[in-house]
């Protein structure tokens, strides 16, 4: 994440470990952007080249450096960099831009920049439903990334639980929800293990195994509305197939550059 005196990302110094050591998860340094764990593996990013540090930890926690290079900010996930958008009349941008905002974030090196189609399609979803059913009133952000939907939830006055299994997830959603003097639960940890979901909407922007998982489960059910992604065309035949075994009717099928999202409501 940012923090004086770095005012925004320009490039990304990357060490990677086979393995992982709790120590790491508060360890500090100045330049530090974040720690990424997930898997048994570990990745610190940094603003500035750390070698000298990093084969001190490497001694310190008996750890298994397995990658370093350097990633400019503008080639990271897909090169899509972050820049201000709208959905419906609300205005976000990335926190290195100027002027008048509703929302600003720290996209960090997590999934959330809000550039990705099927960000930018729940995204737009989320603000579709919310004029359909104002009564919406509990909503849960299943690997939330950045926090940039439970931003947008949360800035429309709704109760937001937000999860991801990656802890540095969880430290850039709160932050960013500290960003914008908004409050939401943000929990790490496992999606398939607090089931059931009880509230009115569950937004579900992840993998396709995770989804089929998730959507073979009973409990999974348990709210009103759903906005599913993560999903690219080619795999449409068995979400859909799934669904189909489900408790739930499409009500709408959004597709942008071969990435495809569903609203579903409870039948």
């Amino acid at each position: 994440m940012l923090r004086p005196p770095y005012k925004e990302y320009t490039q990304f110094y990357i060490y990677g470990f086979r393995n992982t050591h709790p120590e790491l998860r508060d360890f500090d340094d100045p330049d530090l952007i974040g720690y990424w764990e997930e898997d048994g593996i570990g990745v610190l990013f940094f603003h500035k080249p750390k070698d000298e540090l990093v084969d001190s930890l490497v001694k310190k926690y008996n750890l298994i450096l397995d990658v370093k290079d350097v990633v400019p900010f503008s080639e990271w996930n897909e090169r899509r960099i972050p820049r201000p958008f709208k959905v419906g009349p609300i205005r976000i941008a990335p926190i290195w831009y100027e002027g008048e905002y509703d929302l600003r974030f720290d996209p960090s090196v997590v999934f959330g920049e809000g550039m990705h189609p099927t960000t930018e399609m729940v995204l737009n979803a989320s603000w579709d439903l919310y004029n359909l059913d104002p009564t919406i009133e509990k909503v849960f952000d299943l690997g939330c990334g950045s926090g940039i939907l439970t931003l947008l939830w949360a800035k429309l006055g709704k109760k937001v639980v937000a999860l991801d299994y990656n802890p540095l997830c969880v430290r850039v959603a709160k932050h960013n929800l500290a960003l914008n003097n908004l409050s939401a639960e943000v929990i790490e940890g496992d999606v398939r293990e607090h089931l059931p979901y009880e509230g009115d909407l569950i937004l579900a922007n992840l993998y396709k195994g995770l989804l089929l998982e998730l959507l073979g489960k009973k409990e999974f059910f348990s709210a009103r509305y759903y906005i599913l992604s993560g999903i690219v065309y080619t795999m449409c035949e068995e979400i859909e197939s799934a669904l189909a075994k489900a408790p739930v009717k499409i009500l709408e099928k959004r597709e942008k550059d071969n990435w495809v999202c569903y609203l579903l409501a409870h039948a």
